[in-house]
C-alpha cells in the first residue's frame, strides 16, 4: 500500500513533466511506454532470481530501486534521460509484483487465489486513493517534479514491513522436497509454454486492452486534449481509484465462488463497450464532462477484470518453475502493455484520438472471444494448491 501510495502521488506529475520538454503527444507517451518496457525486460531475469535465490531479496531490492529512480526523475535534464529513469522504475515495479504473485501461487489454495490476488490489487488501489490528489496538491505548491520526492520516501518506508514481515519460502526447493524423485526435474520452457498457450493469448490481449488506463495514457490524453493540470488529473485519478476499490474486491469473491470466467467475460465485454463510448466523445469532440463520465465507466469495467488474469496465471503455474512461469507470464503481458500505449499514440497522431479508443475496444473484444472459445475455467480444473510450508527466514 505504501508503494502504491507513492505511485499515486507521482501519477499526476508524469504527464506534466513529459509535456514540459515540449514534445508531441506521440513522443510524450514514451514516458509511459519506457516504464512498461522496463517492466517487460525485467520479468524473465526476476523470475529466474526468484527460483534461484528466493523472493525476499527481490522484495527488498524493488523498493530501493524505486526510490533511487524517483529521485533521479527529479533531476532529469532531458527527455531521453527521463525515459531511462522511467525504464528502471518499471523494472523495479515488476520485481515487487512478481515476488508477491509467486508467494500467492505457491501458498494459496485455488479456492482462495482469486481473493488474494484481487485483494492484493485492492490494497494497491487503497494506496492510490489519496495519492493522486495529494500529488496534485504537492505539484501545485512546490512544482511538477516535487511529488517524486514523496514517492522516494514512501518507497523507502515500504522496506520496513518488507524486511520485518516478509517470510522466505524458496518455491523450487520446497516443491522438490514434497515431490517424488521422478517429479523433481525442472520443466523446460517448451513444457511450460505449449500446454498453456491459450492462457498466454489471454494475458497478451488483455494487457493491450487494459494498458491505456492502467499505464496512465488516458491521463496523458486528458492533459493534451483538455489541457488538464496536475491537480485536476489527480482528482480524476483518485475518483477512479475510489470507484475501483469495491468492484475489485467483489470480483475476487466472484471468481472464487463461481469461477474465473464469470467475472472476466462480462468485464472485458464491458471494457469493449465503454471504450467505444470514450471513442464517441473524441469523434464528436464532446466537452470535458462527457469524457469524464465515459472514462469513469470504462475504469469501472476495467476494475472488474483487475487481478483476474494474474489469478489464472497463479492457477496454472507449474510446480518447480513458478518463478520462471510467472516471469514468462508477466513478460507476455508486458509486451502487450508496452505495445498498447505506442499503438494508441501512433493512431492518435495519424488518425485521431477516436481511433485509438476503438483499438482498445477491439483488443478487449478479442479477449472475450478467447475466453468463450478456448479457455476452460481454471478454478474448476485445478486442484487446490498446498498450504504454505514454513521455512525459517535466512
Amino acid at each position: 500500500m505504501l508503494l502504491a501510495l507513492g505511485t499515486g502521488v507521482a501519477l499526476p506529475a508524469i504527464p506534466r513533466i513529459a509535456k514540459s520538454f515540449d514534445v508531441s503527444f506521440g513522443l510524450a507517451s514514451f514516458v509511459v511506454t519506457s516504464f512498461l518496457i522496463g517492466g517487460m525486460v525485467g520479468t524473465l531475469p526476476t523470475g529466474w532470481v526468484i527460483d534461484r535465490f528466493g523472493r525476499r531479496p527481490v522484495m527488498i531490492a524493488g523498493p530501493i530501486l524505486t526510490a533511487a529512480m524517483a529521485l533521479l526523475v527529479m533531476t532529469a535534464q532531458s527527455f531521453p534521460e527521463l525515459l531511462i529513469y522511467r525504464f528502471f522504475d518499471g523494472w523495479a515495479a515488476q520485481m515487487w509484483l512478481l515476488a508477491r504473485l509467486a508467494r500467492i501461487s505457491f501458498g494459496a489454495a485455488s479456492s482462495q487465489r482469486g481473493r488474494q490476488v484481487t485483494w492484493m490489487y485492492g490494497m494497491d488501489n487503497v494506496g492510490r486513493l489519496a495519492g493522486p490528489l495529494v500529488g496534485g496538491l504537492i505539484a501545485a505548491t512546490w512544482g511538477d517534479r516535487s511529488p517524486f520526492a514523496a514517492y522516494a520516501v514512501l518507497a523507502l518506508l515500504a522496506l520496513i514491513p518488507t524486511v520485518k514481515l516478509a517470510p522466505e519460502i524458496r518455491p523450487v526447493q520446497v516443491e522438490r522436497s514434497r515431490s517424488a524423485p521422478s517429479q523433481t526435474r525442472r520443466p523446460s520452457l517448451r513444457e511450460i509454454v505449449l500446454p498453456r498457450l491459450q492462457y498466454f493469448g489471454v494475458a497478451f490481449f488483455s494487457a493491450m486492452a487494459r494498458g491505456p488506463i492502467f499505464a496512465g495514457v488516458m491521463h496523458l490524453y486528458a492533459a493534451f486534449a483538455y489541457n488538464l493540470d496536475a491537480q485536476a488529473i489527480g482528482v480524476l485519478a483518485t475518483t477512479t481509484s475510489v470507484m475501483a476499490l469495491p468492484v475489485s474486491f467483489t470480483s475476487g469473491w466472484l471468481m472464487d465462488r463461481f469461477g474465473r470466467k464469470i467475472t472476466m467475460v462480462p468485464g472485458f465485454l464491458g471494457v469493449s463497450l465503454t471504450m467505444l463510448g470514450v471513442a464517441a466523445t473524441a469523434f464528436l469532440q464532446l466537452p470535458l464532462g462527457w469524457y469524464v463520465a465515459a472514462f469513469l465507466c470504462a475504469a469501472a469495467a476495467q476494475s472488474l477484470t483487475g487481478g483476474s488474469v494474474q489469478t489464472i496465471g497463479a492457477d496454472v503455474a507449474p510446480d518447480g518453475a513458478r518463478g520462471m512461469f510467472l516471469g514468462l507470464w508477466r513478460f507476455t503481458a508486458q509486451i502487450g502493455t508496452a505495445a498498447s500505449p505506442s499503438i494508441f499514440a501512433f493512431l492518435a497522431d495519424h488518425s485521431g484520438y477516436g481511433f485509438s479508443f476503438v483499438y482498445v475496444a477491439m483488443a478487449a473484444a478479442v479477449v472475450v472471444v478467447l475466453l468463450i472459445a478456448y479457455v476452460p475455467d481454471t478454478r474448476a480444473s485445478h486442484e487446490p494448491a498446498p498450504a504454505s510450508v514454513p521455512v525459517p527466514a535466512r
